[in-house]
């Protein structure tokens, strides 16, 4: 798979061309009625204005902060600076600022699960002020939009700057090894190649096959971390039984903010729907779910997270990853690393926002600046400067036909663009998610994962029995 062939990289445009007139379709009727358009005054003048952007520390920001001072050229005397804080410590200094209505921060940060910590202090974007056939949508609803549970209307409060997807990352030294493709498929009657597997089940016959045969110490590694990375991995599995289950996913992939954890839909008389995991799907997804942890370091213990998934994944045949985690791999991977979508051609997203404060003094040079941020030229900036992967489709067209990019850096973004276009296995982001929604399921996901409850039915029916509480608690019943 080195390289981009001519042929492969015209499929792309095609499909690009497509995508593009039909999202625009689907951009206009999905936003018409729903978002509220900015009430934004314009700016009168732009004569030593400071910009303000808060979010947290890292490449993310550095990015922005190179996109603004190109800002700045363009728009004499405006000045764009961003205060970037620990990614532990950004919400709260956020929402001291914002709930004490202060006019110190122009543009909020906030990720997909804590979008509506901060929705009631961003002004409603109306998406005609960005050109949403350009965005990839699927990164842009994980947050960007949100749920109004009382008008029951979606929201759009944020625009997405980039992509990032939670797809699998395997080694080509491995699966490009003609002597084991032969031998796999001898025993197992599939391709050795993750890009062709249908379902799980040829990820957990590869983790065995590799680790019985001493090729590999460790399977794919896939999060397992109490503490959050199971919210992040387990919807990832589940996606593939729920799109399955016609009972659950016949009217799409749930509820914006809920997803698809939830049912996507509300029973009369409820103001939210109700846990959907707490099924057969849910099941069989705990149950494979298992199966990958066992091919893993101590799976009596558990111990992968985000900041280990890096120096693991040297003894490891490939891993379950955010495409943000490509830079934790060690150097001397990386070059042999590809990327596929998970097993039946889907993704699960986590993409970063930017949204305008309601109490900021300068709400349309704002909006410019963001339109300015996710606009081609600069999308293209983000991955060439910043290995960040493009929100823009034509940024990810253009950088598709750049022949001085390295060819498994052009493989890096062709998996990663189709992979975004189906990145729908999302956990939920509503307000209680945080305090509540994951560590109840964590707790209960990692009792069955490391052998404290037996049966993984009782996990699943505590963990919803808690979530309705939760959710009721914050919604009220």
């Amino acid at each position: 798979m080195k390289g981009l062939s001519g042929k492969i990289i015209g499929l792309v445009v095609v499909v690009l061309i497509i995508v593009v007139t039909l999202g625009l379709y689907l951009v206009t009727n999905h936003f018409t009625s729903t978002v509220t358009p900015s009430t934004a005054p314009p700016v009168t003048s732009t004569s030593n204005i400071t910009l303000t952007v808060v979010t947290f520390s890292g490449e993310s920001a550095n990015f922005i902060q190179y996109a603004g001072e190109l800002f700045s050229q363009e728009h004499p005397g405006v000045t764009v600076k961003v205060y970037a804080y620990p990614f532990s410590e950004y919400i709260t200094k956020e929402l001291t600022v914002l709930e004490a209505g202060s006019s110190q921060y122009d543009i909020i940060g906030y990720t997909s699960t804590s979008a509506q910590k901060v929705a009631p202090y961003l002004v409603p974007l109306n998406s005609s002020d960005f050109n949403m056939s350009d965005i990839i949508l699927p990164q842009e609803e994980f947050g960007g939009i949100i749920y109004n549970v009382t008008s029951h209307q979606n929201v759009m409060i944020g625009i997405a700057y980039e992509t990032a997807v939670y797809l699998m990352a395997y080694k080509s030294s491995i699966f490009e090894n003609q002597t084991l493709a032969n031998e796999f498929y001898e025993e197992y009657h599939v391709p050795f190649n993750p890009v062709m597997w249908d379902n799980w089940t040829d990820v957990i016959d590869a983790d065995q096959f590799l680790t019985s045969h001493h090729i590999t110490e460790y399977g794919f590694l896939i999060d397992d971390h109490v503490s959050h990375g199971i919210i992040d991995a387990y919807p990832a599995v589940y996606g593939w039984y729920y799109i399955r289950d016609y009972n659950l996913s016949h009217n799409g992939y749930g509820i914006p903010g809920f997803n698809i954890m939830f049912e996507n839909y509300i029973l009369p008389g409820f103001e939210y729907p109700l846990p959907s995991f707490n099924s057969t799907a849910g099941i069989e997804a705990l149950e494979t779910y298992k199966q990958l942890v066992s091919y893993e370091p101590n799976p009596s213990s558990l111990q992968v997270c985000y900041g280990n998934i890096g120096e693991l994944y040297a003894n490891a045949s490939g891993a379950f990853l955010f495409t943000t985690q490509i830079s934790e791999l060690p150097n001397t991977q990386v070059n042999e690393t590809l990327l596929a979508p998970l097993p039946g051609g889907y993704a699960e997203t986590g993409t970063d926002f930017l949204g305008i404060s309601k109490y900021s003094l300068h709400k349309q040079l704002a909006l410019e600046f963001l339109q300015f941020l996710v606009s081609p030229k600069v999308q293209m900036l983000a991955f060439l400067k910043f290995d960040k992967f493009p929100i823009s489709k034509e940024a990810f067209t253009q950088l598709l036909m750049n022949a001085s990019i390295p060819s498994f850096e052009r493989e890096w973004l062709n998996a990663t663009y189709q992979a975004a276009l189906e990145a729908w296995a999302n956990p939920p982001n509503i307000p209680p998610t945080y305090s509540s929604l994951i560590p109840d399921f964590n707790n209960q996901i990692y009792a069955y994962l490391t052998g404290q409850v037996t049966d993984p039915n009782t996990a699943l029916q505590t963990a919803a029995s808690e979530w309705i509480s939760a959710v009721e608690s914050y919604y009220g019943g």
